[in-house]
């Protein structure tokens, strides 16, 4: 396997890249909106701040598999397993609260079949932490399918039209795991490819 700066750092660098644009697309929680309705709601407090825990694990944890720091990893890894379970806990609770699945908008509809998926890919990636290539890509890969969110947010905080500019951000970050793959193995994992093709077919599906 071939390792130079890209391929060293990437999943780190991935880690602080989701984080930022989180910070960017709840900014308005933070910042400039502070007296949104949410903001008072205890339900969506927790659910913040578990989110806000789960990207700080995701940037420690890559940061320590940069590093080689692998007893640091595993010693984290229980943790960052816990909130992760946590955190689904939280965004299908938060679903549950929502409307019914035939009222949601095409982004909805989609994020409510990426996330249990999501749910299984965190699970195995736990049952095979002792794979790191497995491991990695099943949580970036189930991480990639739950983006959306992130990045209508992120686009309307900016004044972006989401409809236009998050898509083309989205595949951005596929088109930036492929690279990792193919220099690191010359070749894509079926994680990948298979990902992104489910990824694909389910805006196919349900548009």
């Amino acid at each position: 396997m071939k390792k130079n700066f890209y391929t060293k750092n990437y999943f780190f660098g991935l880690s602080i890249t989701i984080f930022i644009l989180s910070v960017i697309a709840f900014s308005d929680n933070l910042l400039t909106d502070v007296g949104q309705p949410s903001n008072s709601d205890p339900i969506m407090i927790i659910h913040g701040l578990i989110m806000f825990a789960w990207t700080i694990i995701l940037i420690i944890q890559t940061n320590h598999v940069r590093k080689m720091n692998i007893a640091q990893h595993k010693k984290l890894g229980i943790v960052g397993f816990f909130i992760a379970i946590l955190m689904l806990l939280s965004i299908n609770y938060l679903a549950y609260l929502g409307p019914d699945f035939n009222e949601l908008p095409f982004f909805g509809k989609a994020n409510r079949i990426f996330v249990p998926v999501f749910a299984v890919m965190l699970i195995f990636a736990y049952l095979k932490r002792y794979n790191k290539l497995l491991h990695q890509y099943l949580i970036f890969v189930g991480l990639l399918f739950c983006m959306e969110p992130i990045l209508s947010r992120f686009c309307g905080n900016l004044d972006l039209n989401p409809m236009v500019f998050a898509f083309p951000i989205w595949i951005g970050l596929w088109i930036s795991i492929f690279i990792y793959d193919i220099i690191l193995r010359r070749k894509l994992h079926p994680i990948l490819y298979l990902g992104f093709i489910f990824f694909l077919g389910v805006y196919i599906i349900i548009s």
